[in-house]
């Protein structure tokens, strides 16, 4: 096959898992209030800033402020002036916030498993070895290099 099929194909397959609902519910825990939930969470009782919390969910400061304001309102995080400096915000996550982060959470490895009975465990480890390797190798797909590769294409 040549390797504009290759990449075609990958493209192509690539965008229908970006729709598939496993996605989705994955989704909710790299960016957003189930992000956020999630990292405060695992930081277990300690206090966070929104400022840790913009760059751990790799959102501006503005985005942060919204998800931060959202769980607050629905009760998830409390939200307090830091003693040490007045001018800062410290964000701790609530009961209720711990228990809808463990109800998504317990959601979401049930899924898994459903999926793993699904594909099976060899196309699972498979599956999961070249994800590894997809991520191990990031560091090469530096943007740049593509872009170099683009233009010496053109000429």
């Amino acid at each position: 096959m040549e390797k504009s099929q290759l990449r075609d194909a990958l493209v192509h397959e690539l965008w229908r898992m970006t729709k598939m609902d496993i996605i989705a519910h994955l989704r909710e825990f790299v960016e957003g209030e189930t992000a956020a939930l999630y990292y405060l969470n695992n930081c277990g009782s300690e206090t966070l800033t929104p400022t840790q919390i913009s760059e751990y969910l790799q959102v501006s400061r503005a985005r942060a402020a919204n998800i931060l304001r959202s769980l607050r309102g629905k009760g998830y995080v409390r939200m307090d002036i830091a003693e040490d400096d007045r001018r800062k915000m410290d964000v701790t996550i609530t009961d209720a916030g711990r228990k809808a982060m463990e109800d998504k959470y317990n959601f979401l490895l049930r899924y898994f498993e459903l999926y793993i009975d699904v594909l099976g465990e060899e196309d699972i480890a498979d599956l999961t070895r070249l994800l590894k390797k997809t991520v191990d190798c990031n560091l090469l797909l530096d943007p740049e290099r593509a872009r170099e590769k683009t233009e010496e294409e053109v000429r």
